[in-house]
């Protein structure tokens, strides 16, 4: 979905808080192979790490929403600079869920005392920043749900402020979810061994043995996880209890958190 994007060097995600600048930081790196950096790298607003980290490093995604006002100044030939497009009201909604109350400290970034600050946010890069960045593009957060990593807002209306990937723990609690294949994942024919390969691009597969082609075929969006555990009974008579419970969890999880699997619907 972002591939088009390895060819710059550095790419700085940035837009208002809560506007999606972390997830689509991760789906940028996972789809272009570049490192993702996460803003506590920088302390956030450090523009002088942030200079810092570009100079020594190559092939990096930087999320830097607090540095939102200062992106045109560190735009080059190979640096894209992505801006965040989100809902004002999307914004606000999300940031009181999980009582942002910075937006004083950020208007003040712009020589403001009152206003929103995603707004503001927005102004600014239409009427001083655009023009003067070279590389400059824009992604709705709404055309995220398009990527592989995307998860429903069900799956994240308990989520922590820098959460973005569900916990291991998610597939215990929860047996009755349903799970697909992400968009452009296919199962492919290994020629190194008599196995099945899914891959999503070049930069991220998995090789199956029996048991997890087995798994993979019920994800086909018509099997719960506990139907899939209880298929594997049957199949697997001779695997232990607690392998055919703990093992399948791992794989499924690793799957969803790499991008291969979604969840597709959601039982009680």
């Amino acid at each position: 979905m972002f591939e088009w994007l390895a060819e710059f060097n550095t790419i700085l995600v940035t837009g208002p808080q809560r506007s999606g600048t972390r997830i689509a930081s991760r789906m940028i790196a996972h789809d272009t192979g570049h490192e993702y950096i996460d803003e506590d790298a920088i302390n956030m607003d450090g523009i002088y790490k942030l200079y810092s980290i570009i100079a020594e490093k190559d092939h990096i995604v930087v999320q830097c929403p607090v540095l939102c006002r200062h992106v045109h100044m560190l735009a080059g030939d190979d640096v894209a600079v992505v801006l965040m497009r989100r809902k004002i009201e999307d914004i606000i909604t999300s940031q009181k869920r999980i009582r942002w109350m910075w937006e004083w400290l950020e208007l003040a970034r712009y020589d403001r005392s009152d206003g929103i600050i995603s707004e503001v946010k927005y102004q600014f890069w239409e009427q001083v920043q655009k023009e003067r960045i070279k590389h400059a593009f824009e992604i709705e957060y709404e055309s995220l749900a398009a990527h592989p990593l995307w998860l429903d807002k069900e799956l994240r209306q308990n989520f922590d402020v820098r959460q973005t990937t569900l916990p291991a723990q998610y597939w215990s609690g929860n047996q009755n979810h349903r799970l697909i294949p992400s968009v452009g994942v296919q199962l492919y024919k290994s020629e190194v061994r008599d196995s099945g390969l899914i891959l999503k691009d070049i930069t991220n597969a998995r090789v199956l043995n029996e048991v997890g082609k087995f798994i993979w075929n019920l994800c086909d969006g018509a099997h719960t996880y506990s139907e899939i555990l209880q298929a594997l009974r049957e199949e697997f008579p001779e695997v232990e209890e607690s392998a055919l419970t703990s093992d399948p969890e791992k794989f499924i999880s690793d799957l969803i958190v790499n991008g291969f699997l979604r969840v597709n619907t959601l039982d009680g």
